[in-house]
């Protein structure tokens, strides 16, 4: 099961292509030779870059939970399909990122790829930078969200 951790800086080129980090190729495993999605994060000015079976998985549980008969949902789900594209990923770890989603996430010339468990999050430098000086620490976020709860001793 891959598992995605730890940050990472790289470049993006000008036609909108990045090298994932030789770390983060290898946690792919032989997922690396398969297609993979990439979002555009509903809640952030970032991508999400998902292996294709975290992906798959994804789609599915968002498709359970949606009636094809209700016209919401079939909003819903179109622009869910609209949000997010496959691609193939270079052996090399070069990925092409399309230009619709470079300017959704305002990426410039210097990005920070994070791990996060079934994704990795791409971001551009800057806008990493400010959201990381308006999080709160850590440990508040530990005593906040996991503190005093039943088997957080």
């Amino acid at each position: 099961m891959i598992r995605f951790s730890a940050k990472y800086t790289a470049t993006i080129d000008d036609k909108g292509r990045v090298v994932l980090p030789s770390s983060l190729k290898k946690m792919m495993g032989g997922d690396a030779e398969k297609p993979i999605a990439i979002e555009m994060d509903v809640f952030s000015n970032c991508l999400n870059i998902y292996p294709e079976e975290h992906w798959n998985e994804k789609v599915k549980e968002i498709e359970s939970r949606l009636n094809q008969f209700d016209e919401g949902d079939i909003e819903l789900l179109e622009q869910f399909y609209e949000n997010f594209t496959t691609v193939k990923m270079a052996a090399n770890g070069r990925i092409n990122i399309p230009t619709e989603f470079m300017k959704y996430s305002r990426i410039q010339k210097e990005v920070v790829l994070v791990g996060m468990g079934k994704m990795i999050r791409l971001w551009d430098m800057k806008e990493y930078e400010k959201r990381k000086g308006e999080r709160k620490p850590l440990r508040d976020m530990y005593k906040e969200k996991l503190g005093n709860k039943p088997g957080s001793e």
